[in-house]
């Protein structure tokens, strides 16, 4: 009775590192968080990238999502939602619009969102200017639509 048999010691210490492993691997999980982007596509031409603010949680970034897209899916019969998902981490036009680097569309940037906008040269200026300022019209504290080529802040 004096000497625990070694698969007891095996057991143990299996079952330590199984809870050390649950413990760091909710910890890796718990500090992830999502950029909330989408893209659409209109059948009049246009497209349209977001990117919005990080969220800390994967639930939160689907929310975000969700009430970008829901008055849109009201308003706009004729636009497909060509994705809407949660990344972890931003690439290419994307990555650029959050970062405030000049790309060759115009944007709209308001606080929590950039919108890139890529449509019919002759209008989508002025599509520009009355997104931005509709948002303005809908509570955002300011939003302005910049040029193609243009630096941004983020």
């Amino acid at each position: 009775m004096g000497s625990v048999p070694i698969f007891m010691k095996q057991a143990v210490v299996i079952f330590i590192l199984l809870v050390v492993g649950s413990v760091l691997a909710h910890y890796h999980v718990a500090n992830q968080s999502y950029f909330p982007v989408t893209k659409l596509a209109s059948a009049d031409g246009y497209t349209f990238h977001m990117v919005q603010d990080r969220t800390a949680e994967r639930g939160a970034c689907g929310e975000a999502n969700d009430r970008f897209l829901a008055p849109l899916k009201k308003s706009c019969a004729h636009c497909a939602v060509v994705y809407a998902r949660c990344e972890r981490e931003l690439h290419g036009l994307e990555l650029q619009l959050l970062m405030g680097d000049p790309v060759p569309m115009h944007v709209v940037i308001a606080p929590g969102l950039r919108l890139s906008i890529e449509g019919p040269a002759a209008r989508v200026r002025a599509d520009c200017e009355h997104i931005a300022a509709n948002l303005v019209q809908s509570g955002a504290r300011s939003a302005g639509c910049v040029f193609p080529g243009t630096l941004r802040r983020p």
